[in-house]
């Protein structure tokens, strides 16, 4: 499944032109900073009032407005992958939970920002790709759709003759049974093999842009939707 629809809008609001704001400190110590803060933010949940502090009109709740929108990105591109067709409020706002839960269990590190020859900057980010939806087969969610039809009473007949609201009503039925499941998931959790991401800060007048191709690449990694970075031993299960 693509990842072009998520990437083009997760992390947007981070892409945009920050003003780094040096308290004594180097440009470069402040880059580290901001990327080890928007990430930390973005996924743990965790503001710090140094990241707040090394961004010129950062508050707290403009950190907290980022990350509730990518949960809402995270969620509905999960949902799309699990073949949910028509989530209600109840199933989006549920989907958030559980990715926010997933996201509590990222793992990376960042190195120490470098200034390039060019004036930009660079920032390497390793990121450990969390293995949970590899977890879920195929057979799984034909499996729960089954299980719902059932328990509905209804036959594929039936589905094809339904009202868009009635539909909807067995499709959330099947959206919270397929979360609940990926949820019991999340004890085992794994990681596959570490993926090396360089964030590049571009500088224009002093202020400086994340170039999207590293961040969009990096978000793409955290959660690994296909198996693509398995480790072995895992893609052999």
């Amino acid at each position: 499944m693509s990842f072009l629809k998520k990437i083009s809008a997760v992390f947007c609001g981070m892409c945009m032109m920050v003003g780094l704001v040096s308290c004594g400190s180097s440009i470069t110590d402040d880059a580290t900073v901001y990327v080890q803060g928007m990430l930390d933010s973005a996924y743990l949940g965790e503001t710090s009032q140094e990241y707040i502090d090394v961004v010129e009109g950062m508050t707290e709740a403009d950190a907290q407005e980022e990350r509730d929108y990518n949960l809402e990105v995270e969620a509905d591109y999960m949902l799309s992958f699990l073949a949910v067709e028509m989530p209600t409020d109840a199933v989006s706002e549920r989907a958030r939970e559980v990715i926010a839960e997933i996201y509590s269990h990222a793992q990376y590190t960042v190195k120490p920002a470098e200034k390039l020859s060019s004036g930009d900057l660079a920032v390497e980010v390793t990121v450990s790709p969390i293995e949970i939806i590899p977890l879920v087969t195929d057979e799984q969610l034909m499996q729960m759709w089954e299980d719902v039809k059932q328990q509905a009473g209804v036959t594929d007949e039936d589905l094809m003759m339904m009202s868009d609201e009635e539909y909807q009503a067995i499709d959330e039925q099947y959206a919270m049974a397929m979360l609940n499941h990926l949820e019991s998931l999340i004890p085992e959790i794994t990681y596959g093999e570490d993926q090396v991401i360089m964030l590049q800060m571009k500088e224009e007048d002093g202020y400086y842009s994340l170039v999207d191709s590293g961040i969009q690449k990096l978000d793409e990694v955290m959660i690994d939707y296909n198996g693509s970075y398995m480790q072995q031993a895992d893609a052999t299960v």
